[in-house]
């Protein structure tokens, strides 16, 4: 059985650089948690201002009154504790899709025999689609290290000058990044992202090209994430959310 894993809540910054996929019709934010119930991903709820939280999931839509059921917890304390705030907040991951969305007061009910919350439609709900994620450009100064080992353990050291939650630019002046066919896969490539940890990824190779410098040249590779973990992808979705609020701070002077 899989073990439900804790989806870390949106920061302040994220908040602000998400308002343009929000969405408020409740037709539409019906059909996001239809979706959310069929596909039965675990969601953590944060409420008592983000102090505590609960790992549940959607179990069934009533579009009729705009109201939800999901699962009662494994902590009754816990359980009881949300019953008697008056405001939570559900994020989740979905297909590598963040959504996040805050309702009001919640109802102790019955589901098929079984204790299960209840909560009306929140009024609003983001929803951030895979492409939609923001391509940033790294520092390049001091660029993020990346790791690439080979079959024959033999490790090659890379700089990220791009990023996004789709996959990442490499760059390096070894040449034996010349020797990479397109289309191989990279497994467990280590990013170091300094304040937010290292993460373990997988990378399909999509490009590779050679940028001419005045004394040598340079690899570009191109790659795609394969298979993201959820912890690495909150770990680069915060660093991109920051890395763009630090550009458009630039831009403003």
């Amino acid at each position: 059985m899989t073990e439900p894993q804790v989806t870390p809540a949106p920061t302040d910054n994220e908040t602000q650089l998400h308002d343009s996929y929000r969405i408020s019709n409740p037709l539409e934010i019906g059909g996001v948690l239809r979706h959310l119930a069929t596909r039965g991903d675990f969601m953590t709820v944060y409420f008592a201002n983000g102090q505590r939280q609960l790992v549940t999931r959607l179990l069934k839509v009533e579009p009729q009154v705009r109201g939800f059921y999901f699962d009662w917890g494994g902590v009754e304390a816990e359980n009881r504790a949300l019953l008697a705030n008056k405001r939570a907040l559900f994020v989740g991951v979905p297909e590598g899709i963040q959504v996040h969305f805050p309702i009001g007061d919640v109802e102790e009910r019955e589901f098929e025999g079984y204790p299960a919350f209840y909560a009306s439609y929140p009024e609003t709900l983001v929803r951030l689609q895979r492409r939609d994620y923001f391509r940033v450009k790294t520092p390049i100064l001091d660029p993020y290290p990346c790791t690439v080992k080979f079959p024959d353990d033999t490790p090659m050291r890379l700089s990220v000058f791009d990023l996004s939650l789709g996959g990442v630019g490499l760059r390096t002046k070894a040449d034996a990044a010349a020797e990479i066919p397109k289309g191989s896969m990279l497994m467990h490539v280590e990013i170091e992202l300094r304040d937010y940890g290292t993460v373990q990824v997988d990378l399909e190779v999509c490009a590779i090209r050679t940028v001419p410098l005045a004394k040598d040249v340079e690899y570009h590779i191109g790659c795609r994430f394969i298979a993201l973990s959820r912890t690495a992808e909150s770990r680069l979705q915060k660093l991109i959310t920051q890395l763009e609020l630090n550009r458009k701070a630039f831009a403003r002077g």
